[in-house]
């Protein structure tokens, strides 16, 4: 789970002092997200359902979290953090122990330690450090340049808003689709764009369901934290296959569950995709927004009413969560069974999205 957007967004899992706040660095020449917990005798972060999540329910310790000190702590400076699973009558604690000399993995223990194991609830980090912050690395970004130099030739970006990533360049030749008009998208992302912003030349409207540009017609089809707003992916890149040259491809970044505020969730499953693929529908039914409602809206109103009023507001959801085994073994069945012929992806454990590429 990638704290540092639960704890930047407040987001209603999270219970903890205001003190422990979100942090961005760079490591490796990566950008890395996490937390700091001040100087102090202890601060206690509590994750709600923490326990829950898929990553942490799968049995790995090791999930990509990493602690240190401040550059500069004196030599002698230590501290430790303790991560709890509880469950109803009992809990179950690792220790990770820092000193100024290095950087150390943060190991999560196991649910099977508990008394029931299936009573699993939440995840608490405590932080004992007198003398010096803490810092807690929770996710690592996907770097997104390797697609962006694979987008070359015709294509569409499909629903980027105001800021496109793919642009018009000497062997790039891109178009933007989204489904609503000049007027209705400047009332949407006002006042973070002008009224110039959208170009009649580049923007055209049309669904990802039903892109308005020949079979056959583009060497790529872009898109970032777009594929998880859909129903029926399958259906659709089985679209967007019909629409590229031998040998186009789909590029995607896509968010990843275990780096998301949809950590709760449990992944979408294959056989639910395939079961809209049958349907052959591409509108997101009412079941879909009630589902989201139970999960991020807990405990907010009746969930039929949720669901009723974020349809009412057209209220874009996440459909459908994926984490890396699901997204290639979606990856994997188009190739088996929509006409495409190769897969390639890039995911980092408890990043905030990973990158695909699909090749026709």
């Amino acid at each position: 789970m990638n704290l540092h957007y639960l704890v930047e967004s407040k987001h209603w899992s999270i219970e903890g002092p205001d003190t422990v706040e979100p942090f961005r660095t760079t490591l490796q020449g990566e950008i890395a997200l996490g937390i700091t917990f001040p100087a102090g005798s202890k601060s206690t972060l509590r994750i709600r359902r923490g326990a829950l999540a898929p990553h942490v329910r799968a049995g790995a310790d090791d999930i990509g979290w990493f602690a240190f000190l401040p550059e500069g702590a004196a030599a002698e400076t230590k501290a430790k953090l303790r991560i709890s699973l509880t469950g109803i009558e009992s809990s179950t604690t690792r220790i990770c122990a820092l000193t100024a000399s290095h950087p150390a993995p943060v190991f999560l223990p196991s649910v099977l330690d508990l008394d029931d194991p299936f009573q699993a609830q939440d995840l608490v980090i405590e932080c004992i450090s007198p003398d010096a912050p803490v810092m807690l690395v929770t996710s690592r970004r996907v770097k997104r340049e390797a697609l962006y130099r694979l987008a070359r030739g015709t294509g569409i970006e499909i629903g980027p808003g105001p800021r496109p990533q793919i642009h018009n360049g000497p062997d790039v030749s891109v178009q933007y689709v989204e489904e609503k008009g000049a007027e209705d998208w400047l009332k949407t992302y006002k006042p973070d764009v002008s009224d110039a912003a959208w170009s009649a030349e580049n923007y055209i409207l049309g669904k990802a369901s039903d892109l308005p540009v020949e079979d056959s017609s583009l060497d790529f089809i872009f898109s970032s934290h777009v594929f998880e707003h859909l129903y029926n992916p399958l259906g659709h890149l089985e679209h967007w296959r019909r629409k590229l040259k031998s040998g186009g491809l789909v590029l995607g970044v896509v968010p990843c569950l275990d780096g998301t505020k949809d950590f709760v969730l449990p992944a979408t499953t294959l056989h639910q995709l395939i079961g809209e693929y049958e349907s052959r529908q591409y509108d997101v039914p009412p079941e879909a927004f009630r589902k989201w409602a139970a999960s991020h809206r807990p405990h907010e109103m009746e969930l039929d009413r949720a669901a009723s009023e974020l349809m009412a507001q057209a209220f874009s959801i996440h459909v459908h969560v994926y984490d890396d085994v699901l997204a290639t073994t979606i990856l994997r069945h188009a190739v088996d069974t929509l006409g495409y012929s190769d897969y390639a992806i890039f995911y980092k454990r408890n990043s905030k999205d990973f990158a695909f590429a699909l090749r026709a």
